[in-house]
């Protein structure tokens, strides 16, 4: 039996929200990812290089579900969202929290990356930071206090090893944080993609009931610390928009050139400057892939697996006005 999969009459319009805005939740929509287009001269390697690839030109599978599993059931917040124009969409209504996912360890792992109920004050990271806290985890495993990677994300009594940890904040000032803290992260946007899509070939993640649509799936931020023609991808730190009620702007988030022609009108995000505030999170199903290191193995090309997931706030900097405002502001008239 394939499960989750898209296409049926949705019933979740008009949830109040009752956080200080008042808004609501709008009623389930056509995700703005939804429209394809075509063009020839497709070249190989397009989700780890942003070229364009085999699939990229491809339009959406009939039957984009790959989730085996028997599962139909509605995704919970649990709390008011942490983002104003939150949007249902056929994902919210078909997709529980823990994902098309069987071990034990997956679910628990899903379960966070689907967090959106994170709260305190966010502190203000850096790379550093990011760094740190890679190697107090790693640390970790060299003592046999926990295992992730290849073996997958670590046992759900472990993870409470992936919090209280030392590190700096941006100002290099001693702190501790990890997993489930808030953070905002001062960065460039080096890509943006609708990632495990189908134009990378690929059949969506886990997490989002392996459905291989753009609305289905993770926006991939790749953020990196200085804006230069030298700046590599393997220096960047991740930050991940989640499917899940996505404001309609938030889709336009995306500057690959194999996922952007399938996005209505994409924000020309790559290069700007934003502050990204969400929940730490540790991938623990990868490894880092830090410059220097070989890639492979179905690893993001990245400086650590520790992330900013889910994402709950983006704001960019305005060149005219010189100071960061909401996207919602700066994406006007874009």
């Amino acid at each position: 039996m394939v499960a989750c999969s898209p296409g049926r009459p949705l019933n979740a319009a008009k949830r109040l929200n009752n956080n200080s805005d008042g808004w609501r939740i709008a009623a389930p929509t056509a995700s703005p990812a939804a429209s394809p287009s075509a063009s020839p001269g497709a070249t190989p390697n397009a989700e780890k290089t942003g070229t364009k690839g085999p699939h990229c030109d491809d339009p959406p599978p009939a039957n984009p579900s790959n989730c085996t599993l028997s599962i139909d059931e509605p995704f919970n917040v649990g709390c008011d969202l942490p983002f104003a124009g939150g949007q249902s969409h056929d994902i919210d209504q078909h997709c529980p929290n823990e994902g098309c996912a069987t071990r034990e360890r997956d679910k628990a792992q899903n379960k966070i990356k689907n967090n959106l109920c994170a709260t305190g004050t966010p502190i203000q990271i850096s790379v550093a930071s990011i760094d740190k806290l890679q190697a107090a985890v790693d640390k970790l495993v060299q003592q046999g206090q926990l295992t992730y990677g290849k073996t997958g994300p670590p046992q759900p009594v472990d993870r409470v090893k992936l919090r209280g940890l030392s590190t700096v904040d941006s100002k290099g000032k001693p702190v501790t944080l990890g997993e489930g803290n808030l953070v905002t992260l001062d960065a460039f946007v080096f890509d943006a993609k609708h990632d495990d899509t189908f134009p990378f070939g690929f059949g969506g993640e886990g997490v989002n009931c392996k459905n291989s649509l753009l609305d289905w799936n993770d926006i991939h931020v790749a953020l990196v610390d200085k804006a230069s023609a030298t700046t590599k991808e393997c220096s960047s730190v991740t930050a991940e928009i989640i499917p899940h009620f996505r404001p309609a702007v938030w889709d336009r988030f995306d500057s690959n050139a194999c996922t952007a022609p399938h996005v209505t009108n994409p924000l020309p995000v790559k290069g700007i400057r934003v502050k990204i505030t969400g929940q730490l999170f540790f991938d623990g199903s990868h490894t880092a892939t830090p410059c220097g290191t070989p890639p492979g193995g179905g690893n993001p090309i990245r400086r650590s697996v520790w992330e900013i997931h889910p994402v709950y706030k983006i704001e960019v900097f305005d060149t005219a006005k010189n100071k960061f405002v909401t996207l919602e502001q700066w994406a006007q008239n874009k």
